[in-house]
């Protein structure tokens, strides 16, 4: 699990073009991103369902995908499964990755197409638009169905598609 906080940190620490920009999630959730150079990105929730076990949002750079996870103030994501992929329109949608000015859009996701799709990213399509936390019986179903996506990892047909 260290690895997905360790991305987290990587990601927010790239956010380099000012803000604030506009992120929205796959559970129609709209959030204000502010990026500073060397600070990590501060994100606060402007439009639809909230946690109220982790009021907080943090960004995550799965394998290929980039999602906004639930988190409590001042943590790192536990994992991709507090995470749902940002969907975007354009590049400038997106959180910058590497020190660009602007994210990349691939496929209606921000993304970052030099890298293969991974277990994270399966996690984060097929907990996408079932709700928030990892609880119901779907998203259990999910869960387990991503975790087994193989190598090279191929999304289950049930889940969003990258």
């Amino acid at each position: 699990m260290r690895q997905w906080a360790t991305a987290g940190v990587l990601l927010s620490l790239s956010c380099q073009s000012g803000g604030p920009r506009t992120l929205r999630d796959s559970e129609a959730r709209t959030f204000s991103a502010t990026c500073k150079d060397g600070a990590p990105c501060k994100i606060e929730q402007t439009a639809g369902p909230k946690r109220a076990d982790k009021p907080a949002q943090a960004l995550l750079l799965g394998s290929r995908l980039v999602g906004l996870c639930d988190v409590q103030d001042g943590a790192e994501p536990a994992g991709p499964f507090d995470c749902r992929p940002i969907g975007c329109a354009e590049d400038r949608d997106c959180p910058p990755l590497h020190g660009m000015k602007d994210g990349q859009c691939l496929n209606r996701r921000c993304s970052d197409p030099a890298k293969a799709i991974g277990v994270p990213d399966a996690v984060m399509l097929c907990l996408a638009g079932s709700g928030l936390g990892r609880e119901t019986p779907q998203q259990i179903e999910r869960y387990a169905l991503a975790l087994n996506c193989g190598s090279p990892c191929q999304v289950p047909a049930p889940c969003q598609q990258p």
